[in-house]
């Protein structure tokens, strides 16, 4: 059973706890537990002191410091736990009935500061728990255990007085009084289990706060052994899985499919309106021995259907992924399955969410998580940090799963309890369901790095939300990768990525591989021949052999189509100090969307400084203005003849 588990790392240093107090002590403490993934995963959980604080007036009060909602404890500064007054909030332990409403209201009215972040909706519970420190997080163990069908009898005999056992319900008033309750009437106990949830910790002191939630997942991993009674193989293999370099070459036809399926399916994705490439998604592939397995095995996939391993799930997987049921032969299967999804999504929706849950609107319906056998699993976000998001979230659900069919079978939520969850405002208000709405969000480029300034290049689109490849041949892969590293640390995770180009189709098959698709290339201006053309451009992606092209550009014809979507390729010409021109389509845009079905736009920039060409690829995405200040854009439309205008700045 150990095996199921990575073990929580004990951090605390105490030459660094000593010299904290107040504040800074439990932002330490969140630092250490929102770090370590068998505790709680990013944005998971909350953390709380009572101490004291100096209001406007200079006077001294007793405040809570709570952490704000969906913040990540890995990360958080002094400004994400926002303190709150703790008189005001211990007014309503007897207060009467409160509203949902009424109670964030009176959460928001007992800030210390007007300007203060929204604190988390357990603060109520944080405040209500009599300790100095209070933690809520969520571990593996501790919701496997209270995912068993025998993990209540189990928990009673690990924990004894020393432990609550709650059934999952919505966080609101009513549950923090009841929890409180409880809680004074067992003078011994130190844990709360939250079913289908996580833990609540709490003690005077930091250090023991801190020890308590080690001390309950290794008491969780323990009582889960005893009630073991089946080999924690999941049945074993269902589907085989292909070599590795098979499996590479089918994920690399299936991900472009996938990621034209799902672009638009995020809040803030897909234009609608045809203009540029629109907002997409980006995809993160896990290729692990334990995705894989899981996703081959014979009872895994099947109980992802029967809910989420942690409500937090349903801000980034959903209620449950997509499975198939086998390898997919090619990216129809997967299309079918998605418009399936959609189906299903939308009964879900119908059957549970009505009157004031629907005033948000309804989420789309298309999978953001898809479980592939014997390939293992892909998902998807607006950003690459949401999409790891979501699939460390789908880990932990595999991992619950693997450990409480050990112990029997597995229970989550049930749909209604999911789709409730799920529309909740609060929870909608969660920072990990906000799509990003800069002008690059979810738009993915494919940039020849042949030198420093593809580099730059590269820089400024990841500044404005982009996601670049950059695609560099052998000698210049150091100096890519260092490039992709200052980008990714200035601009965030995963913005960029160094690729090397032994080979133009190696490339393709590399940012596939890394992103699920890309929507433009940027490349050197090459001169091909209409018969190179011909014999590889099909109909459905026609480019004007007139426009000229490059190796990467025509490599990447084939993911467009793919896509489902058209793309722009933007080819960089030699020469400069033009005039600053370009060519709009008549109402204002660039001509990158005329091909339906996949396709691409050849289009031409005249510039060798890395600012002017950002901005032509920047403009070429429907994203940008109609003017810049020192290039030259000649823009070819797709076929059958060029057209080029030349008109200049006003």
């Amino acid at each position: 059973m150990d095996e199921l588990f990575t073990p929580p790392v004990d951090r605390w240093d105490p030459a660094v706890a000593g010299r904290l107090s107040g504040r800074d002590e439990v932002v330490y403490r969140s630092h250490l537990v929102g770090a370590d993934p068998a505790l709680t995963k990013e944005g998971g959980g909350n953390f709380s002191v009572k101490d004291v604080a100096v209001n406007r007036g200079g006077r001294t009060v007793e405040v809570l410091y709570m952490s704000a909602w969906g913040c990540d404890g890995a990360t958080a500064t002094p400004d994400d736990f926002p303190a709150l007054r703790l008189a005001d909030l211990l007014r309503l332990r007897d207060s009467g009935p409160l509203s949902e409403s009424e109670m964030i209201g009176h959460l928001v009215d007992s800030g210390l500061r007007g300007e203060q972040r929204r604190p988390g909706i357990e603060t109520l519970t944080h405040a209500f728990i009599p300790a100095r420190h209070v933690d809520h997080c969520h571990p593996d163990a501790v919701i496997a255990l209270t995912a068993s069908p025998g993990g209540r009898q189990a928990a009673e005999d690990e924990f004894g007085e020393e432990a609550i056992w709650f059934d999952y319900r919505q966080f609101d008033v009513g549950v923090a009084r009841e929890l409180a309750e409880r809680i004074a009437a067992e003078p011994r106990c130190r844990f709360v289990l939250l079913a289908n949830h996580g833990i609540f910790t709490w003690a005077d002191t930091s250090e023991r706060c801190y020890r308590n939630s080690l001390e309950a997942v290794e008491r969780a991993t323990r009582a889960l052994r005893k009630v073991q009674c089946r080999p924690a193989d999941l049945g074993g293999q269902a589907v085989p899985t292909p070599p590795p370099d098979a499996a590479e070459d089918l994920l690399a036809e299936l991900l472009p499919a996938v990621r034209g399926a799902l672009s638009g399916t995020l809040p803030g994705a897909g234009r609608g309106d045809g203009r540029g490439v629109g907002r997409g998604v980006v995809l993160h592939l896990d290729r692990s021995p334990e995705a894989v397995g899981f996703a081959s095995s014979v009872r895994g996939p099947g109980w992802t259907q029967a809910g989420p391993g942690c409500p937090d799930h349903l801000v980034t997987v959903g209620y449950r992924p997509l499975v198939l049921d086998r390898t997919p032969a090619g990216p129809a299967e997967v299309l079918a399955a998605i418009r399936r999804h959609r189906d299903w999504y939308d009964a879900y929706y119908d059957r549970h969410v009505a009157g004031p849950a629907r005033a948000p609107g309804k989420r789309d319906n298309g999978p953001r998580a898809v479980v592939l056998p014997g390939l293992g699993a892909v998902t998807s976000g607006p950003d690459a940090a949401k999409a790891r998001l979501c699939a460390d979230h789908l880990t932990q659900t595999m991992t619950v799963i693997r450990a409480a069919d050990a112990a029997g079978g597995y229970r989550s939520l049930s749909e209604a309890q999911g789709a409730a969850d799920e529309y909740w405002p609060l929870m909608r208000l969660k920072p990990q369901l906000r799509a990003g709405q800069e002008p690059l969000a979810g738009v993915v480029f494919l940039v020849a790095a042949d030198d420093e300034r593809a580099d730059a290049v590269a820089a400024r689109l990841a500044a404005a939300a982009a996601h670049v490849a950059l695609a560099a041949p052998p000698a210049r892969r150091a100096a890519a990768i260092a490039a992709a590293a200052v980008i990714s640390g200035r601009y965030g995770e995963r913005r960029a990525v160094a690729l090397v180009r032994d080979t133009d189709r190696g490339a393709v098959r590399q940012a596939v591989l890394a992103y699920g698709g890309f929507d433009v290339v940027v490349a050197p201006a090459t001169r091909m021949t209409a018969a190179a053309s011909d014999a590889v451009v099909a109909p459905a992606t026609r480019v004007n052999p007139a426009a000229g092209g490059n190796g990467l550009a025509r490599a990447a014809l084939p993911v467009f189509a793919r896509q489902g979507r058209p793309g722009s390729i933007l080819l960089l010409g030699e020469g400069g100090a033009e005039p600053s021109v370009c060519e709009p389509a008549g109402d204002g845009r660039s001509r990158s969307d005329g091909l339906a079905g996949g396709g691409a736009a050849v289009h031409t920039v005249v510039a060798t400084d890395p600012e002017a060409v950002a901005r032509a690829a920047i403009f070429l995405t429907g994203s940008g203005g109609t003017t810049w200040l020192d290039t030259t854009l000649v823009a070819a439309s797709g076929a059958p003849e060029t057209t080029t205008t030349t008109r200049g700045n006003p």
